[in-house]
Order: C-alpha cells, then sequence, then structure tokens
C-alpha cells in the first residue's frame, strides 16, 4: 500500500520547516532534513533512521521493515508531535554527517 498524498501533505503542515524536504519514491515519500536521508512515509506511517540518537531518544518505539529486506527503522506514531519529530530527524542527520 503506497503512502496518501494527504498523508504527506498533513505530516508537512505540522512541520512546517524549511529544513525538511521530502521525494516520492515509488509509491513511498523520503524524508530529507538539510539533504540527508532521515526517514520516510512508508504506507502511511513515519519511519525514522535506527540512529544512535534516535535509538536513544525513541527507545520503546517498534524497528519495523519499510519494506521487505530493508534495514529497520523506527516507527513514530505521533505525525502531528512536531517538536519531537523535529529534534529526532536533527539528531538523526548529526549522526549521520
Amino acid at each position: 500500500m503506497a503512502t496518501s498524498e494527504e498523508t504527506l501533505n498533513q505530516f508537512l503542515d505540522h512541520l512546517k520547516d524549511d529544513h525538511i524536504t521530502t521525494r516520492k519514491m515509488m509509491g513511498e515519500y523520503i524524508i530529507y532534513y538539510d539533504k540527508a536521508v532521515v526517514g520516510g512515509l512508508y504506507d502511511n506511517r513515519l519511519l525514522v533512521k535506527a540512529t544512535n540518537s534516535s535509538l536513544s531518544t525513541l527507545p520503546n518505539y517498534e524497528l519495523v521493515e519499510p519494506y521487505p529486506n530493508a534495514k529497520k527503522m523506527i516507527h513514530y506514531p505521533f505525525t502531528e508531535d512536531s517538536d519531537m519529530i523535529l529534534k529526532v530527524l536533527s539528531q538523526i542527520k548529526k549522526d549521520l554527517t
């Protein structure tokens, strides 16, 4: 099941941050923080990369595969929690650089 454009628009409406961009890819949306891939919207779910920082900030959230045989990512179900999402995405970007 692909992610709906409505889900993408709701996600972006809550964030409203210049650091965040998305790109549609194979029915899903890749999330970038300052041009670094930090997560995605997969099957209408927000999944973020599992890095040291994101795992310590979100320790009790489920790790799931965005698609079969993919690296597991953290499923963060609270897409309206813009403060936490931006904090985590910023941390992931720092972990990757």
